[in-house]
């Protein structure tokens, strides 16, 4: 008899929430911003792209008849620099490569996590 209560309690533990409770501990760590590799972008994941050089490509016609359009709508100017605003990062980067700031139209996300930044 006294076995089979060991058993039952042993069977009991390994099944109850109580025991993954650990485990959960380990899982509910905060990650800072040392441990996000998304949290960091360097300046060689900066593209800065001057909307003047899409014109003379055939294939970006399109894009730069969108990004001229663009950069004459003070609404979607202002959603830009509000980006930059909240990115110091992404700001120095500019900085950086002598981008003045004001000129920015867009600023997109690449695949790989970089940035492209389109400028007028």
């Amino acid at each position: 008899m006294n076995k089979t209560v060991t058993i039952a309690l042993a069977s009991l533990l390994a099944v109850s929430p109580v025991a993954g409770l650990a485990y959960a501990q380990d899982a509910t760590t905060e990650m800072g911003a040392d441990s996000m590799s998304t949290a960091s972008i360097t300046a060689d994941k900066v593209n800065v792209v001057q909307i003047s050089t899409l014109e003379s490509d055939e294939s970006q016609r399109g894009e730069f008849d969108r990004l001229s359009s663009l950069s004459k709508d003070q609404a979607a100017v202002e959603k830009a620099q509000a980006d930059l605003q909240s990115d110091p990062a992404l700001t120095e980067i500019l900085a950086s490569k002598n981008v003045q700031l004001q000129n920015v139209v867009e600023v997109k996300t690449a695949a790989d996590g970089g940035k492209i930044v389109y400028v007028k």
